[in-house]
């Protein structure tokens, strides 16, 4: 599990980088599309890592929970594993602040994850099959509100094209057609930003004062208004499946081969057929907006399957690291379990590091989707050597000190005792 979280937290930096490095909405492409490095880049973190990385921490996260609550449900439960719990689920809103306001990552999910730790208290000992049909109504739900967003934006472009047509017959435009209109040249623009747009963008955002209010805008509209709520209810979703997975010793590799065999084949079938299905179809849309060749169902489609194909792939992630893990094939693994048992630092680290890089050192715009992925390559590996080092002499992380603090009320010493150190293994947690 140490080693899945680790990986995780790298494939997250992989797609935060897109967003922490770039302004405007290419995100590190050039337009038109071309089968640059970039695009193949661009094209490789949305079929292989947006999404699924987050699943994979997500599920993790609701494993974790009953691992932490495993008091509280023996034949003599004690309320206070819950008790600690709570406090834990409120240090990671402080942090989620923390993150915002202080390393400007106004993306940061800290705060989701305490906010969704509440309601999952509810879940705590409930059977694998509940959790699967809670999780899979949540996934449900959460693509039918998916494809009614998505149904705004098509009416708002099918009015484009009316408009465009009433123009060239000569008739007057609707106020509808007249918004339709605006709508699909602001998102056309938004794909070719002037110099002028850009050097704003770089501008507000490497000065602090401004930095800090587009940090601050950017995190209250993702975690205090609507957009949050969804966030909350695909992190519940998710963790149910890591609470499932985990009661049905999948997560701890026990559960039979023949169960990951089809986790990878199914889940990895199916998520990257959809997710292949959905790059063609934006290939052969020219990777931007155009009203001629808009097709309402298959928008809709493409935003209802989003869910779906991204826990199918998560779950095929599973069983392929379960599956290298029963091979006996480890040798890569270390540095990704040094990550995993020290997350919520890398994870710090990874705001603190992009932070000065982008705003400090004056980077934000200047690297395509590429340099962006090796940007993330250089920082996984200095968090990597970073984390074995640490753990050498530490038992746990910084920040994971901290959140222990908090959420038992203690101060213990981090230190490994000089027998244990000796011996290169840590102490019972």
């Amino acid at each position: 599990m140490d080693v899945i979280r680790g990986v995780a937290v790298c494939g997250i930096l992989a797609v935060n980088i897109f967003v922490m490095g770039t302004v405007g909405s290419t995100q590190g492409r050039t337009f038109p599309a071309q089968w640059n490095a970039d695009w193949v880049a661009w094209f490789g973190q949305r079929l292989l890592l947006e999404g699924p990385m987050r699943g994979l921490f997500m599920i993790l996260f609701g494993a974790g929970m009953l691992m932490m609550l495993r008091k509280s449900e023996d034949e003599h439960p004690e309320v206070a594993p819950i008790d600690v719990w709570a406090r834990r689920s409120l240090a990671l809103l402080g942090l989620g602040v923390v993150h915002f306001l202080v390393l400007m990552w106004p993306g940061e999910i800290l705060w989701t994850l305490g906010v969704a730790a509440f309601p999952l208290l509810a879940f705590r000992t409930a059977r694998p099959r509940t959790l699967w049909i809670w999780a899979l109504v949540i996934i449900a739900c959460l693509s039918a509100h998916r494809a009614y967003s998505t149904s705004g934006y098509v009416d708002e472009y099918q009015s484009a094209l009316d408009g465009e047509r009433a123009r060239q017959q000569g008739r007057a435009l609707t106020p509808e057609q007249e918004a339709g209109l605006a709508a699909a040249a602001a998102a056309v623009s938004a794909n070719y930003p002037t110099p002028e747009a850009v050097a704003a963008d770089v501008e507000k955002r490497t000065s602090l004062i401004p930095l800090l209010k587009w940090s601050s805008s950017g995190w209250a509209s993702r975690h205090l208004e609507i957009y949050s709520w969804i966030g909350v209810a695909e992190s519940l979703a998710f963790m149910l499946v890591g609470m499932a997975l985990y009661r049905s010793r999948i997560l701890t590799g026990a559960a039979p081969m023949h169960l990951y065999w089809w986790m990878l084949l199914a889940g990895g079938g199916i998520g990257l057929g959809l997710r292949l299905a959905d790059m063609w179809w934006q290939a052969r849309t020219g990777f931007e907006l155009d009203v001629h060749q808009l097709n309402p169902a298959m928008s809709l489609l493409r935003s209802a399957w989003y869910q779906p194909a991204r826990l199918a792939l998560t779950l095929a992630y599973v069983g392929l690291f379960a599956l290298l893990w029963r091979a006996g094939l480890r040798a890569w693994t270390p540095p990704f379990r040094a990550m995993g048992r020290m997350a919520l630092t890398v994870y710090t680290l990874q705001s603190l590091l992009t932070s000065i890089l982008f705003y400090a050192m004056g980077y934000l715009g200047k690297f395509g989707a590429a340099n962006l992925l090796l940007a993330t390559v250089c920082i996984s590996v200095g968090t990597a050597l970073f984390s074995m080092m640490w753990l050498k002499h530490r038992s746990i992380g910084p920040m994971e000190w901290l959140l222990r603090a908090i959420a038992y009320g203690t101060f213990s010493p981090t230190r490994k005792p000089a027998a244990a150190e000796a011996l290169g293994r840590s102490p019972p947690i």
